[in-house]
């Protein structure tokens, strides 16, 4: 008996020591800083005169690290709307920087940094000004561009869009992507087809390469304009869009490669907006959690960290096998159950009620 009463009191010892660390840290809700808020690798280079200030290139690479940033995390159209912020404002965004290499050659400075931001500053920041921000994975993608100059189909080592899509870069490049390999009977299928581009499976020509993800490009060169119909899968998430761009020379290079680029920004988008979350107000979620022991409970509460989506949490029930946790988070439940599962974890709806599991 006393040893079961000692068993039993080492239990709501733990109780009591795990529901304070779950307090304490929703108040000072220090939350661990995700990737997407780190930038790594900015690199300065600059030559040494008598103006030379150590400090100042310091600054400037903060400067290039808010800029690569925001590339990274927002979408073309919000750029502008941060484009101007003060270096006063991203020094306060930011919780540290580490110097990874520093050398004075031959009147030469260079450096290299990598800077750590707030992901709870940049939340705020981005807030006010009703920004969402979004958070996409690298993934890869198969890029398949078919090109008609007049209705005849142009040879891939021909085609400008195959030739030079992997030299044509941006910043923060977010898709891996893998080019088809030139095949007469792929050819053929598509010459059948290319005036019946709704009839197009686009899965017929990709699936060889085991890539799930891809961009189909469908360009036709006619009257001095380019029309490109795109077919685009992420994650089992299709749409298509149409879009036109006047060329009036269509070897011209230096206008292809601007096409090229604005084609490469627009597709990234839209992989980012499969990945946009709304900071207009966290949303709340109360989900059931069974465990063996307290222990799986604490390694559960170390994994909020890891998902920068939310926002706060508490404990609002606690036992020695189960416990009810009040989530705040930005975005949508799809996205907080993506998050969990690749940390091992099952959320899910059970007639109205939300429970998580652990994968076994």
């Amino acid at each position: 008996m006393c040893k079961y009463l000692i068993i039993r009191f080492k239990e709501y010892i733990f109780i009591i020591l795990t529901a304070t660390i779950f307090f304490l840290s929703t108040i000072v809700n220090c939350k661990a800083e995700q990737n997407v808020f780190t930038v790594d690798n900015v690199e300065i280079k600059a030559e040494m005169n008598l103006n030379f200030s150590r400090k100042q290139y310091i600054d400037k690479a903060l400067l290039n690290s808010f800029e690569m940033l925001m590339s990274k995390i927002l979408l073309a159209k919000d750029l502008k709307r941060v484009n101007n912020t003060e270096l006063k404002k991203i020094k306060n965004l930011i919780n540290s920087f580490q110097i990874v290499t520093e050398s004075y050659r031959n009147n030469i400075y260079e450096a290299k940094f990598n800077i750590f931001y707030s992901s709870l500053k940049v939340k705020k920041f981005l807030g006010k000004k009703n920004i969402s921000f979004s958070q996409p994975k690298q993934i890869s993608a198969v890029f398949f561009p078919l090109l008609l100059i007049n209705d005849e189909i142009i040879p891939l080592e021909q085609n400008f869009f195959y030739k030079d899509w992997l030299n044509t870069s941006i910043k923060n490049e977010l898709i891996n992507f893998i080019l088809p390999l030139e095949d007469l009977e792929d050819v053929l299928k598509l010459s059948n087809l290319k005036n019946k581009i709704e009839d197009i499976n686009v899965e017929d020509f990709v699936n060889k390469y085991e890539v799930k993800n891809y961009v189909f490009a469908l360009a036709n060169y006619e009257n001095k304009k380019l029309n490109i119909y795109l077919k685009m899968n992420f994650n089992n998430n299709k749409t298509s869009k149409n879009i036109s761009y006047e060329i009036h020379n269509i070897n011209d290079k230096e206008k292809s490669n601007i096409i090229l680029k604005d084609l490469k920004l627009l597709i990234t988008d839209f992989w980012k907006r499969e990945n946009v979350i709304s900071l207009t107000s966290p949303l709340t979620l109360k989900i059931k959690y069974k465990y063996k022991n307290l222990r799986e409970l604490d390694k559960l509460k170390k994994n909020f960290y890891k998902i920068s989506i939310i926002d706060n949490y508490f404990l609002d029930e606690l036992s020695t096998k189960n416990s009810i946790i009040k989530i705040y988070y930005y975005g949508n439940p799809k996205k907080l159950k993506e998050e969990f599962k690749n940390l091992g974890y099952k959320l899910e709806n059970n007639n109205g009620s939300w429970e998580i599991y652990k994968y076994e």
